[in-house]
């Protein structure tokens, strides 16, 4: 009895021992630019109001992964990071100053994940759905002290190890001397395979593969909110990607970083609504790799996070109340309505009756959603400074909006009872989730530069340590 006892503990220690030793042949690493625990709960609880018919009642695909928690994300510089420095630790393992990418805190290039994984003979995919060469991509192949430095970025990437790559445009600057085809060429020139179909980047074999529109209409793809049929997304990005990975890297297996960017442009707005959609883009990306998982549950890991929170977003801050049932009138993202609000200008459309039209149309005020005195005088001072008087904006990281199309959203959310402290990142900590083979290298990740470290653990190997 003692000795069939003792087998049976051994065979476990064993399968024990055997399971431990399990590494992931196919990882994916979703960030969410911008997203903080807030935009995720606040999707959750909009889909439940507005999109019930979303799967599992609108919960998020990756909301119950064994691993749910949240990490520190400040810089060496700033207890506020920005995209680069905290794309950096993620990448890296290494904290480094705001504005600086793929170097330590003191300007040392140091490997990043890609790198140690195409050393191990894997495929990697970096894919974004704002500018391929912005902050947080290029911290997964480039090294520097200059975010900006776009020309420099971009020439690393086509040394890089990066086999398909994806985004709405090259970020370039007129002092270069360079244009848009240009860099094009570069890319041919070093023999990657320029694509701008999304099913045809899917085919390409035995080639690397840059992804991008011929002929961009903006520095990002259109938001969610705003898109119509036949316009790219993060979501159409991922699936390409897996597909040509997957047969690309049928031996050695894949890493592929995928950045919903846009999450960030429309927090910097202050934009809830489409804020939310843009979180049910990066959910929809995510359930594409769950799809590549159950086909491989042995071999794949996922996770995601943040690289930061942006806008300092609040929910239900007044009288116990949120009313996410308000925010099903809004049709189109804050950018898009100021679209519309300068063509009324240029139209000579400037009484304040086309102005309530126009927001009735497009936000359902008024009609749809009932409003306080105070939000109409708001809305009335407002329209007279900035359309009568004078023209205003509101100037956030990347855009310029009006500032009507602004005064207006910002009454729909306080209807809905959410507000927004900041048009800028915060120093709030961001989630973590984590799904699939090698997870338990995860469980003690407390901040943004543990979870490369415990990738690399996961792979059998170290990276910055």
């Amino acid at each position: 009895m003692k000795r069939l006892l003792t087998l049976v503990m051994m065979m476990l220690f064993c399968v024990g021992l055997s399971s431990a030793q399990k590494q992931p042949k196919y990882i994916f690493m979703f960030i969410g630019d911008g997203v903080g625990i807030n935009h995720i709960y606040g999707t959750e609880l909009y889909n439940a109001a507005v999109h019930p018919d979303r799967a599992d009642g609108g919960l998020v695909s990756f909301s119950r992964f064994p691993i749910r928690t949240y990490v520190t994300n400040h810089s060496s510089s700033s207890l506020v990071t920005d995209s680069s420095a905290a794309a950096t630790a993620l990448a890296t393992g290494y904290k480094t100053a705001n504005g600086y990418m793929g170097v330590d805190a003191d300007k040392r290039g140091v490997k990043n994940i890609t790198e140690l994984v195409s050393e191990m003979g894997m495929k990697v995919g970096v894919v974004t759905n704002v500018g391929m060469n912005h902050a947080t991509p290029s911290a997964f192949y480039a090294h520097g002290e200059s975010r900006s430095a776009y020309k420099s970025l971009y020439e690393q990437y086509l040394t890089s190890e990066v086999d398909f790559a994806a985004g709405a445009t090259i970020l370039h600057r007129k002092r270069d001397g360079l244009k848009y085809e240009d860099y094009l060429n570069m890319a041919k020139s070093a023999d990657i395979k320029v694509v701008h179909d999304i099913d045809a980047a899917a085919k390409v074999r035995g080639k690397r593969v840059l992804l991008l529109p011929e002929k961009p209409k903006s520095k990002t793809l259109e938001y969610a909110i705003d898109c119509k049929e036949g316009d790219w997304s993060i979501v159409d990005f991922t699936d390409a990607a897996i597909k040509y990975l997957e047969r690309e890297a049928k031996r050695d297996g894949f890493f592929l970083m995928v950045e919903a960017g846009h999450v960030d442009y429309s927090a910097h707005d202050n934009d809830a609504v489409a804020t939310f959609e843009e979180v049910n883009d990066l959910s929809d990306s995510v359930a594409k790799a769950l799809e590549f998982y159950n086909k491989y549950p042995e071999q794949t890991l996922i996770i995601v996070t943040a690289d930061h929170e942006t806008g300092g977003l609040a929910l239900g801050y007044s009288n116990y109340k949120m009313n996410m049932e308000r925010l099903a009138w809004q049709k189109c993202s804050m950018l898009a309505l100021t679209g519309k609000m300068r063509d009324m200008r240029e139209q000579g459309k400037m009484s304040w009756e086309q102005m309530q039209e126009l927001l009735k149309a497009e936000l359902g005020l008024w009609d749809n959603v009932k409003l306080r005195k105070k939000d109409e005088q708001q809305l009335r001072k407002t329209f007279e400074k900035s359309f009568v008087e004078s023209s205003e904006e509101v100037v956030s990281l990347y855009t310029h909006n009006e500032k009507m199309a602004s005064t207006a959203i910002e009454v729909l959310n306080k209807r809905a009872y959410i507000k927004w402290i900041s048009l800028n990142h915060t120093g709030m900590q961001v989630p973590l989730y984590i799904k699939g083979v090698g997870i338990d290298h995860f469980y003690n990740c407390y901040d943004n530069t543990d979870v490369p470290k415990a990738l690399a653990r996961s792979l059998g190997t170290k990276l910055a340590e």
